[in-house]
């Protein structure tokens, strides 16, 4: 409400986006501006849904981050990432990865690392492209709270440039 230019994302089955600029929405000029999930940030990577590769959809949604778990359960079987779903891949979920890091299991942390890392990626672009005064991140994922932007702070620190730095982050405050 308090700013002019904002940036929404939503983590779930894909990323979504709503960019505000002037208290207006973005649109573009076929009304399907807002498509963030489509930046490439890893080039010739994993395929995403949209035919492209290496999306940062392909990388940072909840799909990811669920396949993404169900590969390091496959290949660390006794881990207690694994135990959390007694072995079935088919059990994962979105927080399978950040339950096994709380618990404090280094196949989860590293799961939860990584994803957070392609998550970022994407989010320091968005910032350096669009400079907004605030960025907000919404969707099933966000549900991890403020252990999500732990992570997300340092990549953000470390990759936004300069001028960017105060675009102010934050979880949204409407639920899923």
């Amino acid at each position: 409400k308090e700013v002019n230019d904002s940036i929404m994302i939503t983590i779930g089955t894909g990323i979504g986006g709503g960019i505000i600029i002037n208290k207006k929405i973005y649109n573009g000029f076929n009304h399907i501006g807002g498509e963030l999930g489509h930046i490439v940030i890893v080039a010739g990577g994993e395929k995403c849904g949209c035919g492209r590769k290496g999306c940062w959809e392909a990388y940072g949604s909840a799909t990811a981050l669920i396949r993404q778990t169900k590969a390091a359960i496959e290949a660390n079987p006794d881990s207690e990432l694994a135990k959390l779903v007694d072995g079935d891949v088919s059990k994962v979920n979105g927080k399978t990865a950040f339950d096994a890091m709380r618990a404090g299991c280094p196949v989860g942390t590293a799961v939860v690392e990584k994803y957070v890392e392609y998550f970022s990626t994407g989010i320091t672009n968005i910032i350096n492209i669009f400079q907004p005064e605030k960025l907000v991140i919404g969707g099933g994922v966000s549900k991890a709270g403020e252990i999500l932007f732990d992570y997300i702070r340092p990549a953000y620190e470390k990759y936004v440039f300069h001028g960017c730095k105060d675009a102010k982050l934050a979880l949204a405050t409407l639920g899923n």
